[in-house]
């Protein structure tokens, strides 16, 4: 199977799960032989929604971020095996901007992000779109908890919608492989009868995509439910999975006016990484 992991991209939040989930990218790197790069942007929106910003990136405060920027490679450079590169940079402007030009530019194919912890709007002003990040970049997001375990995949969900998912299906196989880890294909069992037999002739078209090209295990389910994220999630959690595959759009639109207020999307709610990979473009 072809390698899909060559350069790991991290956008820097120095938060207090910062230093942990650059400690998830470094043991990443090392299992696939990977590059990585921390990406800090400088952001005046961040001022504006965190009040210990407030009066941030003057000169002095932004050479505290280089400061720290060099802290964290110096502490996880030596963690990686030899022959690998931890690189970094700086940049000013619109974080969206910067992390879709750098990820293009530098040949990013895994982006790893810190999962936000407030539903407030204005936090996202920190953060940046996840849907239209993995469109203009081509790369999965990788969205996790600084507390999330990585070493040891063994149980990933893949839900299946109204289409052939070859993408997600590339990406959750390849680590599949890499982890001896169970693949779990999902489907809504709509209510109408048509709507089911369109569910699973996808998610039968799905199996048996894996059947034929892996000898991967693989579990393949219809689950009632009304909406494809929740009903994702749910099922993930009951059977402790370490790995959730979606595309953006819909499967990641969880119900619920308080959700569709705050945009809050699947990764909000999920305990488990969630990996976003958008169809081929």
């Amino acid at each position: 199977m072809k390698k899909l992991f060559n350069n790991i991209l991290v956008p820097v939040e120095f938060s207090k799960q910062t230093s942990q989930v650059v400690g998830k990218a470094v043991m990443i790197a090392n299992h696939f032989r990977c590059d990585v790069h921390l990406l800090f942007v400088e952001n005046h929106a961040m001022a504006s929604a965190d009040k210990h910003l407030v009066q941030a990136f003057t000169e002095g405060e932004l050479a505290d971020y280089e400061v720290k920027m060099q802290e964290l490679r110096n502490e996880y450079l030596p963690m990686l095996e030899d022959g690998l590169q931890l690189l970094t940079a700086m940049r000013k402007g619109s974080k969206e901007l910067h992390v879709t030009s750098y990820a293009n530019q530098n040949q990013i194919d895994l982006i790893i992000v810190e999962k936000p912890y407030s539903i407030l709007p204005m936090r996202f002003a920190r953060s940046f779109n996840i849907n239209r990040i993995s469109k203009k970049t081509g790369c999965p997001v990788l969205t996790v908890k600084g507390t999330a375990k990585l070493e040891a995949i063994r149980n990933i969900v893949l839900p299946v919608d109204a289409h052939l998912p070859l993408r997600k299906v590339m990406f959750a196989s390849y680590l599949a492989k890499h982890f001896n880890a169970k693949i779990h294909l999902i489907a809504l069992a709509g209510p109408g009868e048509a709507e089911d037999v369109e569910s699973k002739v996808y998610l039968y078209k799905t199996y048996q995509l894996l059947r034929e090209n892996t000898n991967l295990s693989i579990e393949c389910h219809t689950v009632p439910g009304g909406n494809i994220a929740d009903t994702t999630l749910e099922y993930a959690r009951q059977i402790d999975a370490d790995l959730i595959v979606v595309n953006p759009g819909k499967e990641m639109l969880l119900s619920g006016f308080v959700n569709r207020l705050f945009a809050r999307l699947l990764f909000n709610e999920s305990r488990i990484p969630v990996m976003t990979v958008a169809p081929a473009r």
